[in-house]
């Protein structure tokens, strides 16, 4: 009878192909479970015809690989090995019971690899059952018996074999960032280096925490390869989850050990100077990473969970953020607009738009282009992310009654050209900040408001006098961030009729618009980088007077049908024709209603 050998790390077991359909994947309902991250629920199927046997994917998101090359479809024939996450298989044809033992020690010879310190008698594991199943689908890390690590490891802190490779994989996750993992300097929160790159330790007392900072520089190495503005370490009954945020989605990383979870926590405690003994409450801290022309700070938050205090360490990266106006990708009348306002004397600029939408970057880039040798900027920020030179920057703290109010008011005594106001959360806040944009300050600020309109609405709700707003604000802007299509695997694709209804008149001519794939290359996401999409709302006299009269929106709209204003939508629409991002993409981050 036919057969597969099937290894996953060291581990090899004998799966008996005596049924018309064998279904691979990483959830329950497969007749073989392979619980990794870089398996599909449903990836493979190996089905028998009346010629042989056929290896089919089944729209898998990393494939499955024959000679390394991803097939679709492909027959079996005595010998072919094929690839799924993970696991290597290799079909075998009907052989008697000798050429199956030989073929068990030959494959075992193979994973002769492992860093085991004593070896484990090989045996054939049984088939799943439903017991291991549930296991698979609650991300346990392994689906059978014969893949429960029952030996100690050296490896990176006793992890199984499938662990470290995943974890090693991170090296070469993303692009090239001009350094390696072993050139990284990491700082406690004191401002101390603690972790000299590429240093050797010797002494078995200090191998466990030498092995916590291997893994902890692998996976800020790879966070800062892959772009990730995140890293998420959710533990989970047996197992701790990381994941990162790429282009504002949680991409899936790898599953560590509890060990692994508990010594990686404590280690990142011990850089923040948190207290490592409490763990049912909310703390927070931060730590740093030096490496050749590179400083990256990490702000760290962990809050209490069912298995654990959940970790997520915000990346701050300045090199992965536009550092000027230009870069923003704003148009030509915007980007000229906001110029100008940075080089008067007075006036507001307010940027709105959802958490993580990039208010804090557009404020920063215009910041630098305002010349600090000459003018006094001061920055109010909850918290202070990034340093500019040659600002003064303070951050809130409300425990000691710092908020942004008593702080803004605070500054104007501080002789301010330039005030940056980090958010607009109350109505005292937002009236003092208008009154010093009308007395001969520049001020920029943000306010959560999902367009420009209903930003002005927003600030009237807040109870800010219609007069003040309407001879403090100069410009609205609106923003979002749109992921770019992986320029790798976009596909063309004819837009359906409620596409075109919807993209009007600027589809005319147009015969294709751009969908996502998902390659290697952008982690089987389809996309790759974000772009801005914005709205700009300029206040002029004739907007003023609406406002001054109780406006409704079409009064507003009304107000500014004879200026240049382009709506989210509108901005997204021409980011779809140009093939720079998907019709779903805008859909998810703009919406359908908002025009």
């Amino acid at each position: 009878m036919p057969y597969l050998t099937f290894q996953l790390g060291d581990k090899v077991q004998q799966i008996k192909l005596d049924k018309p359909r064998l279904a691979i994947g990483r959830v329950e309902g497969n007749d073989l479970i392979v619980p990794h991250t870089f398996v599909s629920r449903k990836h493979c199927e190996i089905v028998q015809t009346d010629s042989g046997y056929l290896l089919r994917d089944l729209n898998s998101s990393n494939g499955t690989a024959v000679n390394g090359q991803k097939i679709s479809q492909v027959k079996l024939e005595h010998g072919l090995e094929f690839v799924v996450g993970p696991a290597r298989f290799t079909f075998q044809a009907e052989r008697s019971a000798k050429d199956d033992n030989d073929a068990l020690a030959q494959f075992a010879a193979m994973a002769g690899t492992s860093t085991r310190k004593k070896s484990a008698p090989l045996r054939a594991a049984p088939a799943p059952t439903a017991a291991t199943a549930d296991a698979a689908a609650g991300d346990q890390p392994f689906a059978a018996d014969a893949f429960t690590a029952d030996e100690e490891y050296e490896s990176v802190l006793a992890a199984p074999d499938w662990v470290v490779s995943s974890i090693e994989s991170l090296k070469s996750f993303g692009r090239d960032v001009g350094f390696g993992v072993d050139e990284i300097n990491i700082v406690n929160a004191r401002g101390n280096v603690v972790h000299v790159a590429a240093k050797a330790n010797s002494d078995d007392q200090q191998r466990a925490a030498a092995e916590s900072i291997t893994l902890l520089r692998t996976l800020l190495f790879g966070c800062c390869r892959a772009n990730a503005s995140d890293l998420h370490l959710e533990p989970k009954r047996d197992v701790g989850q990381l994941r990162c945020r790429i282009d504002g989605v949680m991409v899936q990383l790898v599953q560590i050990t509890p060990d692994q979870t508990k010594k990686l926590t404590s280690v990142i405690k011990v850089l923040c100077d948190i207290d490592i003994t409490k763990k049912s409450i909310v703390q927070e801290g931060h730590f740093s990473v030096v490496a050749p022309g590179r400083r990256i700070d990490y702000r760290v938050s962990f809050t209490p969970s069912i298995h654990g205090q959940k970790m997520v360490i915000r990346v701050l990266d300045p090199t992965s953020a536009p550092q000027r106006l230009r870069d923003l990708g704003l148009t030509e009348y915007m980007y000229s607009q906001i110029l100008q306002l940075t080089r008067q004397d007075a006036g507001m600029l307010l940027t709105t738009g959802p958490t993580g939408s990039g208010k804090t970057t557009t404020l920063y880039a215009a910041l630098r282009e305002i010349d600090a040798a000459t003018r006094n900027i001061i920055t109010i920020e909850d918290p202070v992310e990034y340093e500019v030179e040659g600002v003064t920057q303070i951050p809130v703290d409300e425990k000691h009654g710092q908020d942004f109010n008593s702080l803004l008011r605070s500054v104007l005594r501080q002789d301010p050209d330039v005030i940056v106001v980090g958010e607009v959360r109350d109505s005292e806040t937002a009236t003092t900040a208008m009154r010093a944009a009308t007395t001969g300050h520049t001020v920029m600020t943000t306010l959560h408001t999902k367009n420009t309109i209903g930003a002005v609405f927003r600030l009237l709700d807040l109870g800010v006098e219609p007069y003040l707003v309407a001879s403090s604000l100069n410009i609205v802007l609106a923003q979002r961030l749109a992921r770019k299509l992986c320029p790798q695997c976009k596909e063309p694709r004819r837009p359906t009729t409620n596409q075109q209804m919807r993209l009007g008149k600027a589809v005319e001519g147009v015969a294709n618009i751009y969908g996502s794939v998902g390659c290697p290359e952008c982690f089987s996401t389809g996309y790759s980088g974000r772009v801005g999409i914005w709205e700009m709302l300029i206040v002029t006299d004739d907007l003023r007077d609406v406002i001054l009269k109780s406006p409704t929106i079409n009064d507003i709209r009304r107000s500014i049908e004879s200026t240049v204003f382009t709506s989210l939508r509108d901005f997204g629409n021409n980011m779809i024709l140009k093939g720079e991002t998907s019709f779903e993409e805008i859909d998810r981050v703009v919406g359908v209603d908002i025009g």
